[in-house]
């Protein structure tokens, strides 16, 4: 049967396809849009800029008029500064009468601080920090007050410690060290993290140094100055200081305001295109668009402020302004579309049928095959030839998997399948559980039964690997009767050591409810040995042929408490390395010290026992009575 190619068929459709016409119409408008656009965010910048000057230049003048006030007072003796109720009263009322400043305070030499702060919440307290020794902490006092009409309302006083030292905060060692006003931004002031720009100045009395006044403005002031400004609701302004670092925005993501524009939820795309245009463009002041994969082109301003080389950027995404505009070169479009219509819906018709639909469901098959449902993987012929030897060799593809799957770990295979790792010689050192588990007495077994052995060694190996895979461990190799799994490779697992624990109660539980293989051996079904510790791990072998496996001391010794359990007659055997991975477990018993082949010193180590259920009121065969408590099932009792 024919099968038209794929080439042809893409041919065809691009020709049915063709909309230049309504290309062309699209561009010239939007040319003509963009141009617009530009101007009116060129203005709206402008205009934002203006206003952020005007509210910042008050701002600062204030502060610096405040500071000078405060300053000459002391300067002039009119009020001492450790005159505590006139002080007091002089702060407080400065405060009231400038709602912008959010601290004004004093700095004595000897380290002590006197300050009046107005709280995010409206009220206004009084802060006092004492004097004390080097390396100890200072005596504050706190007086809240709530203020009235026409006057303030005592409410409480706090008395507590501060780690707060004047002396050393960068407002305080500047201006002392300077004559002229210092400007600071600082991040921590008296009463705890609190953003902010700092106006100090060195107090003289009579010509002896007195101490430092200080009057800071919160950064919170100029974020809300900012969320003030009418600019559109999809645009964002933001206040950057010469090193780059976020002081205010308009519209904090998420509620929180970020330091740097890296801090930024990726999700605000404003906010990373702001980001790009800075980085791209080191002076002060540009206008450039920034493309975005979620919002589109974004102009992207910036203009110096009147203050410490600061600077205002604002982010307009273009859609803000040319939705309407974009809306009306659509409807233009439509008017050219149209005549396409017919051909384009013949071309989705072709299309949906030849290559939709068939591509649906090889993508649903491919991700069956990533999944390893691989039974759910069917050929779905189809009109396309090569679409139809697609399918068939997905089928083919998902046949042999489920047979390679077979003679390896799923968790190896499916890396491997996936192109994660590369199958080469190379392993890494790790920390595991490895679990080794046997028949007793097999070779007896085969050479009385011969090849009758074999449904009895089918039906331990699948018990085995059920418990091992019930408990996300990974069936390493059968050798022989014996079964050899490891945990915490190739993922991770914290619990690896319970995880193994877990497991071998499991083969001890389903061995001793399977009927025994000969007469007279119902004691022991299985003997288990279990260690943990670093292994390497990885993919052993040559280049032509490898084994995903574990190999090293702790491999061994794991093998070889097998022969321990037998010595010691029990089925369990788990080594001092595992039970420290464990932590104390109620259900394990101690069986000493073994001397374990290849290693020089011997090796603690502990079984676990069977588990015992008591019956109500019963006797546990000693004479006493349980008062009814019953045993936890030793797997029950390794889960965490």
């Amino acid at each position: 049967m024919y099968r038209p190619k794929l080439a042809q068929v893409v041919v065809v459709l691009v020709m049915l396809a063709v909309l230049s016409t309504a290309a062309l119409i699209h561009v010239i408008w939007q040319r003509a849009a963009g141009e617009s656009i530009e101007e009116i965010v060129a203005s709206l910048d402008a205009q934002t800029a203006g206003s952020v000057r005007n509210d910042l230049s008050r701002t600062l003048a204030l502060v610096s008029s405040t500071a000078e006030i405060v300053r000459s007072i002391f300067f002039q003796g009119a009020i001492s500064s450790n005159d505590e109720v006139k002080r007091e009263f002089l702060f407080l009322s400065l405060l009231r009468e400038q709602p912008a400043i959010a601290w004004i305070g004093f700095g004595f030499p000897d380290g002590r601080f006197f300050g009046s702060h107005a709280t995010a919440d409206g009220r206004i307290e009084m802060v006092e920090i004492g004097a004390a020794g080097a390396g100890e902490l200072r005596p504050l006092r706190r007086d809240l007050y709530r203020p009235i009409p026409g006057d303030i309302f005592f409410e409480e006083r706090i008395k507590a410690e501060s780690a707060y030292v004047a002396l050393g905060a960068p407002w305080y060692r500047l201006a002392k060290e300077s004559g002229e006003p210092v400007w600071t931004v600082t991040n921590v002031l008296p009463n705890g993290f609190e953003p902010a720009i700092v106006l100090s100045k060195r107090v003289e009395t009579f010509g002896k140094f007195t101490g430092v006044v200080m009057v800071a403005v919160s950064l919170r002031r100029l974020s809300e100055a900012l969320q003030a400004l009418n600019i559109p609701a999809l645009s964002k302004a933001f206040v950057l200081d010469e090193r780059g670092r976020v002081l205010a925005t308009s519209q904090p993501s998420d509620g929180v305001m970020a330091a740097h524009f890296s801090d930024f939820p990726a999700a605000d795309a404003v906010a990373s295109a702001a980001a790009e245009a800075v980085s791209a463009n080191k002076v002060d002041a540009f206008r450039v668009v920034v493309p975005n994969a979620s919002l589109g082109p974004v102009f992207v301003s910036s203009s110096r402020l009147p203050f410490e080389n600061w600077r205002l950027v604002t982010a307009t995404p273009r859609s803000t302004f040319a939705s309407g505009i974009d809306k009306n070169i659509r409807r233009i479009a439509l008017v050219v579309l149209a005549m396409a219509a017919l051909a384009a819906a013949t071309a989705v018709g072709f299309a949906n049928f030849l290559f939709a639909r068939p591509l649906a469901r090889l993508a649903a098959q491919l991700r069956a095959v990533e999944r390893f449902s691989l039974e759910s993987v069917r050929h779905h012929p189809t009109f396309l030839a090569e679409l139809n030897d697609f399918s068939q060799a997905l089928k083919r593809m998902a046949v042999g998997l489920s047979a390679f799957a077979r003679y390896m770990p799923l968790d190896v295979v499916r890396p491997l399948v996936e192109g994660s790792i590369e199958p080469k010689p190379g392993g890494a050192l790790c920390e595991v559980t490895v679990m080794f588990a046997d028949l007793p007495g097999f070779t007896e077994l085969t050479e009385r039964l011969g090849p009758g052995v074999e449904p009895h060694l089918t039906r331990f190996l699948t018990i085995a690997v059920a418990a091992v895979h019930a408990e996300g461990g990974t069936v390493d190799k059968f050798i022989g009767d014996a079964v050899m799994a490891i945990w915490n490779a190739p993922g991770r697992q914290a619990d690896h050591a319970a995880r193994a624990c877990r497991a071998a109660v499991a083969i001890r539980t389903a061995m001793h409810d399977e009927p025994p293989i000969a007469a007279g051996e119902n004691a022991v079904r299985v003997r288990i040995g279990i260690n943990s510790g670093t292994a390497l791990i990885g993919n052993i072998g040559s280049a032509e042929r490898l084994s995903y496996t574990a190999i090293g001391d702790t491999v061994n010794v794991a093998s070889r408490l097998v022969n321990v359990a037998k010595e010691r007659g029990v089925e369990i055997v788990l080594s001092d390395a595992t039970m420290r991975e464990l932590g104390a477990e109620p259900i394990t018993r101690p069986l000493g010290l073994a001397t374990v082949r290849g290693k020089a010193r011997p090796v603690g180590v502990h079984t676990i026992d069977q588990a015992k259920v008591r019956s109500a009121g019963g006797s546990d065969g000693n004479g006493d009575n349980d008062g009814g408590d019953a045993r936890l099932d030793a797997a029950q009792a390794l889960r965490r």
